[in-house]
Protein backbone atom coordinates (compact mmCIF):
# COMPACT_ATOMS: atom_id res chain seq x y z
CA UNK A 1 0.00 0.00 0.00
CA UNK A 2 1.50 3.81 -1.20
CA UNK A 3 2.18 5.62 2.21
CA UNK A 4 -0.70 8.10 1.15
CA UNK A 5 -2.89 5.46 1.13
CA UNK A 6 -2.16 4.02 4.03
CA UNK A 7 -2.29 7.54 5.72
CA UNK A 8 -6.25 7.55 4.02
CA UNK A 9 -6.91 4.40 5.67
CA UNK A 10 -5.54 5.10 9.17
CA UNK A 11 -7.89 8.02 9.12
CA UNK A 12 -10.82 5.39 7.95
CA UNK A 13 -9.54 2.79 10.86
CA UNK A 14 -9.46 5.84 13.28
CA UNK A 15 -12.87 7.33 12.73
CA UNK A 16 -14.07 3.12 12.91
CA UNK A 17 -12.20 3.16 16.38
CA UNK A 18 -13.69 6.29 17.37
CA UNK A 19 -17.35 4.78 16.45
CA UNK A 20 -16.55 1.40 18.30
CA UNK A 21 -15.77 3.45 21.62
CA UNK A 22 -18.94 5.36 21.55
CA UNK A 23 -21.09 2.23 20.86
CA UNK A 24 -19.45 0.72 23.93
CA UNK A 25 -19.98 3.79 26.19
CA UNK A 26 -16.68 4.06 26.70
CA UNK A 27 -15.86 0.85 28.00
CA UNK A 28 -13.47 -0.09 25.34
CA UNK A 29 -9.99 1.21 25.95
CA UNK A 30 -9.75 3.44 22.25
CA UNK A 31 -5.64 3.45 22.24
CA UNK A 32 -5.38 -0.28 23.04
CA UNK A 33 -7.61 -0.80 20.03
CA UNK A 34 -6.60 1.75 17.59
CA UNK A 35 -3.23 0.15 18.17
CA UNK A 36 -4.38 -3.32 17.44
CA UNK A 37 -6.01 -2.54 14.57
CA UNK A 38 -3.26 -0.53 12.99
CA UNK A 39 -0.70 -3.59 13.66
CA UNK A 40 -3.37 -5.63 11.54
CA UNK A 41 -4.21 -3.19 8.86
CA UNK A 42 -2.23 -4.71 6.47
CA UNK A 43 -4.38 -7.84 6.80
CA UNK A 44 -7.52 -5.88 6.15
CA UNK A 45 -6.57 -4.39 3.77
CA UNK A 46 -5.78 -7.88 1.85
CA UNK A 47 -9.56 -8.51 1.74
CA UNK A 48 -10.18 -5.29 -0.24
CA UNK A 49 -7.24 -6.27 -2.77
CA UNK A 50 -9.10 -6.30 -5.50
CA UNK A 51 -10.56 -2.46 -5.42
CA UNK A 52 -7.25 -0.98 -4.25
CA UNK A 53 -5.65 -2.76 -7.32
CA UNK A 54 -8.05 -0.91 -9.47
CA UNK A 55 -7.49 1.98 -7.79
CA UNK A 56 -4.31 2.17 -8.06
CA UNK A 57 -4.80 0.95 -11.76
CA UNK A 58 -6.60 3.73 -12.27
CA UNK A 59 -4.47 6.39 -10.97
CA UNK A 60 -1.22 5.03 -13.16
CA UNK A 61 -3.49 5.45 -16.31
CA UNK A 62 -4.51 8.93 -15.67
CA UNK A 63 -0.91 9.92 -14.65
CA UNK A 64 0.40 8.34 -17.74
CA UNK A 65 -0.51 10.69 -19.90
CA UNK A 66 -0.66 14.17 -17.65
CA UNK A 67 1.66 16.72 -18.81
CA UNK A 68 3.18 19.12 -15.99
CA UNK A 69 3.23 22.68 -17.96
CA UNK A 70 6.92 22.45 -17.62
CA UNK A 71 7.12 19.54 -19.33
CA UNK A 72 4.52 20.44 -22.16
CA UNK A 73 6.40 23.50 -22.66
CA UNK A 74 9.85 21.72 -23.22
CA UNK A 75 8.11 19.34 -25.60
CA UNK A 76 5.74 22.36 -27.60
CA UNK A 77 7.66 25.53 -27.31
CA UNK A 78 11.46 25.26 -26.06
CA UNK A 79 12.19 23.84 -29.75
CA UNK A 80 11.51 24.84 -33.28
CA UNK A 81 9.06 27.66 -32.25
CA UNK A 82 11.79 29.73 -30.14
CA UNK A 83 14.30 29.07 -33.03
CA UNK A 84 11.79 30.61 -35.41
CA UNK A 85 11.21 33.23 -33.02
CA UNK A 86 15.43 34.24 -32.75
CA UNK A 87 16.14 33.82 -36.44
CA UNK A 88 12.81 36.44 -37.13
CA UNK A 89 14.63 38.57 -34.55
CA UNK A 90 18.26 38.13 -36.10
CA UNK A 91 16.57 39.07 -39.73
CA UNK A 92 14.62 41.99 -38.11
CA UNK A 93 18.15 43.65 -37.16
CA UNK A 94 20.30 42.43 -40.45
CA UNK A 95 17.18 43.88 -42.49
CA UNK A 96 17.11 47.08 -40.31
CA UNK A 97 21.38 47.49 -40.21
CA UNK A 98 20.65 47.26 -44.29
CA UNK A 99 18.26 49.81 -44.92
CA UNK A 100 20.25 52.25 -43.41
CA UNK A 101 18.67 52.23 -40.13
CA UNK A 102 20.51 53.32 -36.71
CA UNK A 103 22.38 49.97 -34.81
CA UNK A 104 20.38 50.95 -31.71
CA UNK A 105 16.79 51.22 -33.56
CA UNK A 106 17.48 47.94 -35.19
CA UNK A 107 18.47 46.15 -32.24
CA UNK A 108 15.36 47.01 -30.44
CA UNK A 109 13.32 46.42 -33.35
CA UNK A 110 14.85 42.83 -33.79
CA UNK A 111 14.61 42.52 -29.46
CA UNK A 112 10.98 43.07 -29.93
CA UNK A 113 10.30 40.48 -32.85
CA UNK A 114 12.04 38.17 -31.02
CA UNK A 115 9.76 38.86 -27.57
CA UNK A 116 6.80 38.56 -29.70
CA UNK A 117 7.60 35.35 -30.96
CA UNK A 118 8.33 33.94 -27.62
CA UNK A 119 4.60 35.33 -25.66
CA UNK A 120 2.80 34.11 -29.01
CA UNK A 121 4.71 30.35 -28.23
CA UNK A 122 3.44 30.63 -24.41
CA UNK A 123 -0.36 31.45 -25.55
CA UNK A 124 -0.11 28.24 -27.68
CA UNK A 125 1.42 26.05 -25.05
CA UNK A 126 -1.29 27.61 -22.51
CA UNK A 127 -4.05 27.26 -24.82
CA UNK A 128 -3.01 23.26 -25.41
CA UNK A 129 -2.69 22.66 -21.32
CA UNK A 130 -5.36 24.02 -19.60
CA UNK A 131 -7.99 22.69 -21.57
CA UNK A 132 -6.61 19.20 -21.35
CA UNK A 133 -5.70 19.97 -17.59
CA UNK A 134 -10.04 20.70 -17.49
CA UNK A 135 -10.58 17.47 -18.95
CA UNK A 136 -8.47 15.36 -16.63
CA UNK A 137 -9.84 16.86 -13.48
CA UNK A 138 -13.58 16.12 -14.83
CA UNK A 139 -12.91 12.90 -15.72
CA UNK A 140 -11.44 12.02 -12.25
CA UNK A 141 -14.89 12.04 -10.50
CA UNK A 142 -16.55 10.31 -14.04
CA UNK A 143 -17.97 6.93 -12.99
CA UNK A 144 -14.91 4.50 -13.46
CA UNK A 145 -12.50 7.33 -12.58
CA UNK A 146 -9.79 6.97 -10.06
CA UNK A 147 -12.24 9.00 -7.27
CA UNK A 148 -15.25 6.66 -7.87
CA UNK A 149 -12.68 3.44 -7.60
CA UNK A 150 -10.86 5.25 -4.37
CA UNK A 151 -14.38 5.26 -2.50
CA UNK A 152 -14.89 1.57 -3.72
CA UNK A 153 -11.58 0.68 -2.48
CA UNK A 154 -12.47 2.60 1.14
CA UNK A 155 -16.00 0.92 1.21
CA UNK A 156 -14.96 -2.22 0.70
CA UNK A 157 -11.76 -2.09 3.43
CA UNK A 158 -14.32 -0.86 6.41
CA UNK A 159 -16.62 -3.91 5.16
CA UNK A 160 -14.96 -6.59 4.75
CA UNK A 161 -11.83 -5.64 6.58
CA UNK A 162 -12.29 -3.16 9.06
CA UNK A 163 -16.01 -4.04 10.31
CA UNK A 164 -14.97 -8.38 10.82
CA UNK A 165 -11.95 -7.35 12.61
CA UNK A 166 -13.79 -4.92 15.42
CA UNK A 167 -16.37 -7.37 15.61
CA UNK A 168 -13.90 -10.03 16.76
CA UNK A 169 -12.34 -7.95 19.04
CA UNK A 170 -15.51 -7.34 20.77
CA UNK A 171 -16.47 -10.86 21.09
CA UNK A 172 -12.67 -11.39 22.28
CA UNK A 173 -13.14 -8.76 24.82
CA UNK A 174 -16.64 -10.30 25.86
CA UNK A 175 -15.14 -13.72 26.38
CA UNK A 176 -12.04 -12.51 28.48
CA UNK A 177 -13.97 -10.11 30.51
CA UNK A 178 -14.84 -10.11 33.99
CA UNK A 179 -17.61 -12.51 34.85
CA UNK A 180 -20.85 -11.02 35.49
CA UNK A 181 -22.94 -11.98 38.87
CA UNK A 182 -26.41 -11.26 39.36
CA UNK A 183 -29.35 -13.13 39.81
CA UNK A 184 -30.52 -14.57 36.24
CA UNK A 185 -33.75 -13.79 34.77
CA UNK A 186 -35.50 -16.45 32.41
CA UNK A 187 -35.28 -15.24 28.79
CA UNK A 188 -32.81 -12.89 29.39
CA UNK A 189 -29.74 -14.73 28.27
CA UNK A 190 -29.16 -11.51 26.15
CA UNK A 191 -27.41 -8.49 26.86
CA UNK A 192 -29.04 -5.23 26.53
CA UNK A 193 -26.62 -4.63 23.61
CA UNK A 194 -27.05 -7.87 21.97
CA UNK A 195 -31.01 -7.33 21.96
CA UNK A 196 -30.72 -4.13 20.54
CA UNK A 197 -28.21 -5.79 17.55
CA UNK A 198 -30.31 -8.36 17.15
CA UNK A 199 -33.41 -5.82 16.86
CA UNK A 200 -31.50 -3.32 13.94
CA UNK A 201 -30.54 -6.54 12.31
CA UNK A 202 -34.41 -7.96 12.07
CA UNK A 203 -35.09 -4.41 11.32
CA UNK A 204 -34.79 -4.96 7.36
CA UNK A 205 -37.48 -7.81 7.29
CA UNK A 206 -39.79 -5.75 8.38
CA UNK A 207 -39.38 -3.25 5.41
CA UNK A 208 -41.43 -3.73 2.15
CA UNK A 209 -40.08 -6.37 -0.26
CA UNK A 210 -38.48 -5.00 -3.13
CA UNK A 211 -39.57 -7.13 -5.93
CA UNK A 212 -42.22 -6.59 -9.17
CA UNK A 213 -40.74 -4.78 -12.10
CA UNK A 214 -38.42 -1.71 -11.12
CA UNK A 215 -36.75 0.24 -14.37
CA UNK A 216 -35.32 3.57 -15.41
CA UNK A 217 -34.02 4.50 -12.61
CA UNK A 218 -30.08 3.69 -12.97
CA UNK A 219 -28.47 6.57 -12.42
CA UNK A 220 -30.24 7.87 -9.83
CA UNK A 221 -29.14 4.60 -7.57
CA UNK A 222 -26.10 4.94 -8.81
CA UNK A 223 -26.02 8.47 -7.36
CA UNK A 224 -27.30 7.25 -3.97
CA UNK A 225 -24.98 4.68 -4.01
CA UNK A 226 -21.62 7.24 -4.64
CA UNK A 227 -23.10 9.70 -1.72
CA UNK A 228 -23.06 6.95 0.57
CA UNK A 229 -19.65 6.02 -0.52
CA UNK A 230 -18.20 9.47 0.11
CA UNK A 231 -19.96 9.54 3.39
CA UNK A 232 -18.40 6.22 4.53
CA UNK A 233 -14.83 7.38 3.44
CA UNK A 234 -15.31 10.92 5.08
CA UNK A 235 -13.72 11.11 8.39
CA UNK A 236 -16.48 13.96 9.58
CA UNK A 237 -19.27 11.70 11.08
CA UNK A 238 -22.90 13.08 10.30
CA UNK A 239 -25.76 11.88 8.86
CA UNK A 240 -26.70 12.23 4.85
CA UNK A 241 -30.04 13.36 3.61
CA UNK A 242 -31.42 12.84 0.58
CA UNK A 243 -34.83 14.28 -0.49
CA UNK A 244 -36.32 12.35 -3.54
CA UNK A 245 -39.35 14.54 -4.79
CA UNK A 246 -41.34 13.99 -7.93
CA UNK A 247 -45.26 13.89 -8.88
CA UNK A 248 -47.39 10.94 -7.57
CA UNK A 249 -46.59 8.25 -9.21
CA UNK A 250 -43.18 8.68 -10.22
CA UNK A 251 -41.54 5.82 -8.17
CA UNK A 252 -40.45 8.15 -5.38
CA UNK A 253 -40.46 5.27 -2.53
CA UNK A 254 -39.44 2.21 -4.72
CA UNK A 255 -36.59 3.81 -5.29
CA UNK A 256 -35.99 4.96 -2.01
CA UNK A 257 -36.70 0.99 -0.74
CA UNK A 258 -35.19 -0.18 -3.62
CA UNK A 259 -32.06 1.80 -2.31
CA UNK A 260 -32.39 0.74 1.53
CA UNK A 261 -31.99 -2.78 -0.09
CA UNK A 262 -29.17 -2.53 -2.12
CA UNK A 263 -27.27 -0.25 0.48
CA UNK A 264 -27.84 -2.65 2.96
CA UNK A 265 -23.84 -3.52 3.77
CA UNK A 266 -23.62 -0.13 4.65
CA UNK A 267 -25.84 -0.18 7.60
CA UNK A 268 -26.78 -1.86 10.33
CA UNK A 269 -30.85 -1.10 10.36
CA UNK A 270 -33.50 0.70 8.71
CA UNK A 271 -36.91 1.39 8.93
CA UNK A 272 -39.94 3.26 6.97
CA UNK A 273 -42.29 5.57 8.26
CA UNK A 274 -45.04 7.21 6.40
CA UNK A 275 -45.05 10.86 7.46
CA UNK A 276 -48.41 11.12 5.26
CA UNK A 277 -47.60 14.67 4.24
CA UNK A 278 -49.71 15.26 1.77
CA UNK A 279 -52.66 12.84 2.88
CA UNK A 280 -55.37 15.69 2.99
CA UNK A 281 -55.15 15.32 -0.46
CA UNK A 282 -58.14 13.67 -2.25
CA UNK A 283 -57.40 10.13 -3.22
CA UNK A 284 -54.16 10.28 -1.09
CA UNK A 285 -50.63 9.28 -2.72
CA UNK A 286 -49.82 6.30 -1.37
CA UNK A 287 -46.43 5.24 -1.20
CA UNK A 288 -45.78 6.64 -4.72
CA UNK A 289 -44.21 3.50 -5.96
CA UNK A 290 -43.35 2.68 -9.62
CA UNK A 291 -45.55 -0.61 -9.65
CA UNK A 292 -43.14 -3.03 -7.59
CA UNK A 293 -46.18 -3.35 -5.85
CA UNK A 294 -45.09 -3.24 -2.11
CA UNK A 295 -47.15 -3.06 1.02
CA UNK A 296 -45.64 -2.43 4.22
CA UNK A 297 -45.79 -4.94 7.32
CA UNK A 298 -47.41 -3.17 9.05
CA UNK A 299 -46.58 -5.03 12.48
CA UNK A 300 -47.43 -3.25 15.62
CA UNK A 301 -45.73 -1.33 17.41
CA UNK A 302 -45.46 1.47 19.86
CA UNK A 303 -47.38 4.26 18.70
CA UNK A 304 -49.87 2.43 17.49
CA UNK A 305 -48.90 1.02 13.78
CA UNK A 306 -51.34 -1.09 12.63
CA UNK A 307 -51.34 -2.08 9.20
CA UNK A 308 -51.76 0.81 6.98
CA UNK A 309 -50.51 2.65 10.36
CA UNK A 310 -47.15 4.71 10.35
CA UNK A 311 -44.96 1.92 9.06
CA UNK A 312 -47.42 0.53 6.46
CA UNK A 313 -46.28 1.01 2.93
CA UNK A 314 -49.56 0.33 1.34
CA UNK A 315 -51.84 2.53 -0.29
CA UNK A 316 -54.69 4.46 1.89
CA UNK A 317 -57.46 6.90 1.35
CA UNK A 318 -57.41 10.82 1.28
CA UNK A 319 -58.19 12.54 4.40
CA UNK A 320 -56.13 11.06 6.69
CA UNK A 321 -53.92 13.47 9.04
CA UNK A 322 -50.00 13.89 8.71
CA UNK A 323 -48.46 11.56 11.30
CA UNK A 324 -47.35 13.31 14.27
CA UNK A 325 -43.98 13.78 15.33
CA UNK A 326 -44.43 11.99 18.28
CA UNK A 327 -46.10 8.74 16.87
CA UNK A 328 -43.05 9.20 13.75
CA UNK A 329 -40.56 9.13 16.76
CA UNK A 330 -42.38 6.08 18.85
CA UNK A 331 -42.74 4.23 15.37
CA UNK A 332 -38.62 4.79 14.86
CA UNK A 333 -37.82 3.78 18.42
CA UNK A 334 -39.56 0.88 18.26
CA UNK A 335 -38.63 -0.73 14.84
CA UNK A 336 -34.83 0.09 15.44
CA UNK A 337 -34.85 -1.33 19.05
CA UNK A 338 -34.84 1.29 21.65
CA UNK A 339 -36.20 -0.16 24.61
CA UNK A 340 -40.08 -0.62 25.44
CA UNK A 341 -39.62 0.65 29.01
CA UNK A 342 -38.11 3.77 27.67
CA UNK A 343 -41.51 4.47 25.61
CA UNK A 344 -43.49 5.14 28.33
CA UNK A 345 -44.76 8.03 29.92
CA UNK A 346 -46.17 9.49 32.94
CA UNK A 347 -50.19 10.32 32.59
CA UNK A 348 -49.87 14.05 33.37
CA UNK A 349 -47.02 14.54 30.63
CA UNK A 350 -47.87 17.11 27.74
CA UNK A 351 -47.23 16.29 24.05
CA UNK A 352 -44.19 19.03 23.80
CA UNK A 353 -42.63 17.12 26.69
CA UNK A 354 -43.11 13.25 25.35
CA UNK A 355 -41.55 15.15 21.66
CA UNK A 356 -38.33 16.42 23.64
CA UNK A 357 -37.34 13.15 25.44
CA UNK A 358 -38.56 10.80 22.30
CA UNK A 359 -36.16 12.99 20.43
CA UNK A 360 -33.04 12.49 22.82
CA UNK A 361 -33.69 9.43 23.30
CA UNK A 362 -33.66 9.08 20.02
CA UNK A 363 -30.62 10.77 19.42
CA UNK A 364 -28.86 8.92 22.14
CA UNK A 365 -30.14 5.27 20.91
CA UNK A 366 -28.71 6.28 17.03
CA UNK A 367 -25.29 7.43 18.05
CA UNK A 368 -23.08 5.98 16.44
CA UNK A 369 -25.04 3.81 14.94
CA UNK A 370 -26.00 4.34 11.22
CA UNK A 371 -28.73 3.13 9.88
CA UNK A 372 -31.25 3.60 6.80
CA UNK A 373 -34.57 6.17 7.46
CA UNK A 374 -36.63 6.49 4.54
CA UNK A 375 -39.21 9.46 5.89
CA UNK A 376 -42.43 9.00 2.87
CA UNK A 377 -44.62 11.58 2.25
CA UNK A 378 -43.04 14.37 3.79
CA UNK A 379 -44.05 17.98 3.58
CA UNK A 380 -42.99 19.74 6.80
CA UNK A 381 -39.25 20.66 6.83
CA UNK A 382 -38.94 21.22 10.77
CA UNK A 383 -40.72 17.64 10.77
CA UNK A 384 -38.06 16.09 9.09
CA UNK A 385 -35.02 17.48 11.41
CA UNK A 386 -36.63 16.24 13.99
CA UNK A 387 -36.46 12.63 12.70
CA UNK A 388 -32.39 13.13 11.28
CA UNK A 389 -29.96 11.37 14.18
CA UNK A 390 -27.63 13.98 14.23
CA UNK A 391 -24.61 12.05 15.40
CA UNK A 392 -24.29 8.89 13.39
CA UNK A 393 -23.28 8.38 9.93
CA UNK A 394 -26.87 7.59 8.99
CA UNK A 395 -28.82 7.74 5.40
CA UNK A 396 -32.31 9.78 5.73
CA UNK A 397 -34.14 9.33 2.35
CA UNK A 398 -37.05 11.49 2.47
CA UNK A 399 -39.71 11.59 -0.65
CA UNK A 400 -41.87 14.39 -1.25
CA UNK A 401 -43.68 15.69 -4.03
CA UNK A 402 -41.72 19.00 -4.18
CA UNK A 403 -38.18 19.97 -3.48
CA UNK A 404 -37.88 20.71 0.39
CA UNK A 405 -36.06 23.36 1.84
CA UNK A 406 -34.62 21.54 4.82
CA UNK A 407 -33.32 23.97 7.86
CA UNK A 408 -29.67 25.74 6.31
CA UNK A 409 -28.38 24.71 10.03
CA UNK A 410 -28.78 21.33 9.87
CA UNK A 411 -26.02 19.11 10.80
CA UNK A 412 -25.80 16.52 7.94
CA UNK A 413 -24.90 16.26 4.26
CA UNK A 414 -27.66 17.44 2.12
CA UNK A 415 -28.63 16.40 -1.34
CA UNK A 416 -31.64 16.85 -3.73
CA UNK A 417 -32.38 13.99 -5.91
CA UNK A 418 -35.54 14.56 -8.57
CA UNK A 419 -37.54 11.50 -9.88
CA UNK A 420 -39.04 12.52 -12.92
CA UNK A 421 -40.59 10.62 -15.54
CA UNK A 422 -38.95 7.77 -17.07
CA UNK A 423 -37.20 8.00 -20.43
CA UNK A 424 -37.94 6.14 -24.10
CA UNK A 425 -35.56 3.55 -22.83
CA UNK A 426 -36.26 3.00 -19.53
CA UNK A 427 -40.48 3.09 -20.23
CA UNK A 428 -39.70 0.15 -22.66
CA UNK A 429 -37.87 -1.93 -20.06
CA UNK A 430 -40.70 -1.09 -17.85
CA UNK A 431 -43.48 -2.10 -20.25
CA UNK A 432 -41.72 -5.07 -21.13
CA UNK A 433 -41.19 -5.99 -17.32
CA UNK A 434 -44.52 -6.17 -16.54
CA UNK A 435 -46.41 -7.54 -19.99
CA UNK A 436 -48.27 -10.42 -18.98
CA UNK A 437 -47.07 -11.82 -22.58
CA UNK A 438 -43.85 -9.89 -24.36
CA UNK A 439 -43.18 -12.38 -27.22
CA UNK A 440 -45.55 -10.72 -29.49
CA UNK A 441 -43.58 -8.56 -32.51
CA UNK A 442 -41.56 -5.41 -31.13
CA UNK A 443 -43.40 -1.79 -31.85
CA UNK A 444 -41.13 1.18 -30.99
CA UNK A 445 -44.49 3.43 -32.29
CA UNK A 446 -46.53 1.78 -30.05
CA UNK A 447 -44.42 1.40 -26.96
CA UNK A 448 -43.61 5.11 -27.31
CA UNK A 449 -47.51 6.19 -27.57
CA UNK A 450 -47.98 4.39 -24.43
CA UNK A 451 -45.74 6.57 -22.57
CA UNK A 452 -46.43 9.63 -23.69
CA UNK A 453 -50.54 8.88 -22.61
CA UNK A 454 -48.99 7.79 -19.62
CA UNK A 455 -46.67 10.76 -19.06
CA UNK A 456 -43.73 8.46 -18.47
CA UNK A 457 -44.71 7.94 -14.68
CA UNK A 458 -43.97 4.17 -13.56
CA UNK A 459 -46.97 3.41 -12.06
CA UNK A 460 -48.98 3.84 -14.97
CA UNK A 461 -46.76 2.60 -17.45
CA UNK A 462 -47.05 -0.63 -14.91
CA UNK A 463 -50.91 -0.74 -15.42
CA UNK A 464 -50.27 -0.42 -18.61
CA UNK A 465 -47.71 -2.67 -19.20
CA UNK A 466 -49.65 -5.17 -17.23
CA UNK A 467 -52.59 -5.07 -19.93
CA UNK A 468 -50.39 -6.26 -22.61
CA UNK A 469 -50.96 -9.78 -24.39
CA UNK A 470 -53.39 -12.33 -24.57
CA UNK A 471 -56.31 -11.94 -21.78
CA UNK A 472 -58.82 -13.77 -20.45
Amino acid sequence: MRDSHRAEAEGLLRRAVEEEVRRSGGRTDGNVLLSRARAALDAMAGTAGEEYAAYTHALDEASAGQLTFRERYAREGAGTPLLVAAVAAVAAVVADVALGTGTGTAVGAGVTVGVVGAAATVVKVVGAHVPAAHHRAGAVSQPGGPEQLRLQWLTALEVRGIRPFLDQQRMLAASTGPAKTGPKLRGADKSAAARGRSALEQSFGQLPVADGPFAGRRQEMARLRQWVQAARASTETKPTVVVLHGPPGSGRTTLAVRAVHELRDYFRGACLVDLRGDGSAAGGSGTGTSGAGYSGSGASGAGGSGAGGPGAGGSRTGGEAPLSTRDALLHLLNRLGAPREQLLFRERSSADQQVRRLSELYHQHLTGVPVTVVLDDASDPEQVRALVPERSDSLVLVTARQALRLPPDLPARVYDLPVEALDAAGAEELLGAAAEDASGPYDSESSEQIRRLCGGLPLALRVAGSSLGPRS
